[in-house]
């Protein structure tokens, strides 16, 4: 089994945790009858996705927000929204929650996180062919690189090249799917990208493959607005559960990321 210790042992420590605070954003939810989740689908699959063939959303993320939902005793309520806006749709409470590829403590204090339901990383993602030579970054000394900016495997690659005199040709744009095209192409030698969408592509194209050991480990979290502590603390709650009785697992194994 792929290592894959995404809920460390606080996670004990948060289920084991007192009584959430009476501020009354869990009622409100309650009330409604339905937990609002804001995402942004065009982040693509597998976090939170439009699916042709079912008309709806489909997705790990998605999957997830629905089990949460659920522990809640209401409905999950897709809120599809740019990634950027997502901060801003929080302080106006116009979602509950945000569970979108959001990485712990990359916002500070200026939300509520929940406790993480995954531990991601960066993987390189190469050609099949170049799968024996390529191990790591080092093996890419001089070869060309793609990257989405702003990205985790952005911040990955500059750093190296600052450290290392520029070993990497880094070519950075915001649409994967080029960057996909560019790899298949042989205009490009690999793409460093988040650990689900690595996974993802590769188990659809038989011309690519993921390379080398998990880079930059990050917990992702749920945020809520920072305020709202009940519905915050319910949310931890129920991933916790879901941990505890398999659930979470089952649902990132049929996303092949367990």
């Amino acid at each position: 089994m792929r290592r894959r210790l995404f809920i460390l042992g606080l996670l004990g420590g948060m289920a084991a945790a007192g009584p959430v605070q009476a501020d009354g954003s869990l009622a409100l939810v309650r009330r409604r009858g339905a937990l609002r989740i804001g995402f942004d689908a065009s982040l693509g699959p597998p976090y939170v996705f439009w699916n042709p063939q079912t008309r709806y959303y489909d997705g790990f993320e998605w999957e997830l927000a629905q089990e949460i939902a659920g522990k809640l005793q209401v409905e999950a309520r897709p809120v599809n929204a740019p990634w950027a806006l997502h901060g801003d749709r929080l302080l106006r409470r116009e979602v509950d929650v945000v569970i979108n590829n959001r990485e712990r403590g990359a916002l500070g204090d200026t939300f509520g996180e929940t406790v993480p339901y995954y531990r991601s990383t960066q993987r390189l993602l190469t050609r099949s062919d170049l799968a024996a030579s390529v191990r790591g970054l080092p093996d890419l000394t001089g070869k060309r690189v793609g990257l989405i900016p702003k990205s985790g495997g952005a911040a990955l690659a500059e750093t190296y090249n600052q450290n290392r005199g520029n070993a990497l040709r880094l070519f950075a744009n915001v649409d994967l799917n080029r960057l996909l095209t560019q790899l298949r192409n042989r205009q490009l030698d690999a793409l460093l990208l988040d650990e689900p969408l690595a996974v993802w592509h590769s188990g659809r194209d038989r011309q690519l493959t993921v390379v080398g050991q998990p880079l930059l480990p990050v917990d992702l979290v749920g945020l809520t607005h920072k305020d709202d502590d009940s519905l915050r603390q319910a949310v931890s709650n129920a991933i916790v559960r879901l941990r505890e009785e398999g659930k979470l697992e089952a649902i990132l194994r049929r996303w092949k990321l367990w």
